[in-house]
């Protein structure tokens, strides 16, 4: 997705908060840094992914830490476990069992950490959850999917954050009762709050897919070199793409890679433009050919 000028506050906003939760006497040095460095990378055309991925990887260097967010990402899977019997309870009891635990997925999304929304602590997303479960899905192709999902023989599911992936067993049990076989990505290397493979334990999700993989490099959503190279060739070659959460919309959404079925929380009104959608709603969007449609 192409950088748009919101996107610089927000990203200032968290390297400010990763800071802070590192070493908050180096935040006037790390905000100065990425101030320069967007000053420089942010130009017409610019992936917002990609230069978020420069800038993350230069205030890590400064803080002296590879992962910020290893506190908030224990805590968010600690608050999700306590949250998946009333979800499990949901997707059970409803008549559409894809469709609830679609909702339950998308709504694990809603956690982002220093972007200035009200949803800035593991325990927001405990008091609103049940508020959360109300709004429904605001876009659901939730049919769709489930079409592309009787057809398909590999799946590939995007991972997205700690404390979401909790909620995402949901989703994985419901795709593999259909009979696809899944392979569940994950990150290669800590960046923000999304899961790595030290982030699954506990969790019994090898149990519920047939294949764990990860990304390659330190990329916020996935690096331009990989969707360019072997990994992106094996996204290519999978019958549906389940992308979880804004970051993976945003290095995903230039490329020529679908079916994608995007399952996100529309956060920030550039991602939400993108996609032709209202911000702040839970969505279950369906692109069939590359790029928004």
């Amino acid at each position: 997705m192409e950088m748009k000028p919101e996107c610089v506050p927000c990203l200032i906003g968290r390297v400010l908060f990763e800071t802070e939760e590192i070493d908050g006497s180096k935040s006037a040095v790390t905000t100065k840094i990425a101030s320069k460095m967007l000053g420089e990378l942010f130009s017409p055309g610019a992936c917002s992914a990609t230069v978020a991925t420069e800038v993350h990887e230069e205030i890590y260097r400064i803080i002296g830490t590879d992962d910020p967010y290893r506190e908030l990402k224990r805590r968010s899977n600690e608050i999700s476990m306590e949250l998946y019997p009333e979800a499990e309870r949901l997707v059970n009891a409803a008549p559409d069992r894809l469709r609830a635990a679609f909702l339950c997925a998308v709504i694990g999304n809603v956690l982002d950490f220093g972007i200035g929304t009200e949803f800035d602590s593991p325990e927001r997303l405990k008091s609103e959850f049940s508020n959360l479960l109300s709004q429904g899905l605001g876009h659901d192709d939730s049919d769709e999917i489930r079409g592309v999902l009787e057809q398909a023989e590999e799946v590939v599911y995007l991972a997205d954050n700690c404390g979401e992936i909790v909620l995402d067993r949901l989703a994985l049990k419901e795709i593999a009762e259909i009979g696809t076989r899944i392979t569940l990505v994950v990150k290669g290397r800590p960046i923000l709050t999304d899961a790595t493979i030290d982030d699954l334990q506990g969790l019994g999700i090898e149990s519920i897919v047939d294949d764990i993989a990860e990304t390659p490099g330190f990329a916020v959503g996935i690096s331009v070199d990989a969707l360019n190279g072997r990994f992106g060739d094996w996204l290519r070659e999978a019958d549906l793409v389940i992308s979880k959460g804004m970051a993976n919309y945003e290095a995903l959404s230039e490329t020529d890679i679908a079916p994608i079925a995007h399952l996100l929380r529309t956060k920030c009104s550039p991602v939400a433009e993108s996609l032709g959608l209202a911000k702040d709603i839970n969505a279950v969007k369906l692109l069939k050919s590359g790029g928004v449609s």
